[in-house]
C-alpha cells in the first residue's frame, strides 16, 4: 500500500489525523494541515489508513492510485472476491 498526499488540496478537516494518527498528523504549528508519516504503512495500519482516504472532504488523500474521489471502505472485515 501507498499512500500520496495532495497537499494543495487540503482543507485541515484533521479527520486522517484522528482516524490514523500513526500515519497522518495535523499540527497546529502547520495550520492543521495534513503530514504524511508513513507513505508505506503496515498491513495493521491498512484499514486506518483506508478510512482516513474515505473521510478526507478533499480528497487530499489517495491511496495505490485510487480515483478520487473513493468509495467507501469494506469495514465488514470480509474479502470482496
Amino acid at each position: 500500500m501507498k499512500i500520496i498526499v495532495h497537499g494543495s488540496m487540503c482543507v485541515a478537516s484533521g479527520n486522517c489525523g484522528l482516524v490514523a494518527p500513526s500515519i497522518f498528523q495535523n499540527r497546529e504549528e502547520n495550520h492543521g494541515f495534513v503530514e504524511l508519516l508513513q507513505m508505506y504503512p503496515s498491513q495493521d495500519d491498512a484499514h486506518s489508513a483506508l478510512e482516513a482516504e474515505y473521510l478526507c472532504p478533499s480528497g487530499t488523500i489517495q491511496i495505490d492510485n485510487h480515483k478520487i474521489p473513493v468509495e467507501k471502505p469494506d469495514t465488514s472485515g470480509e474479502s470482496r472476491e
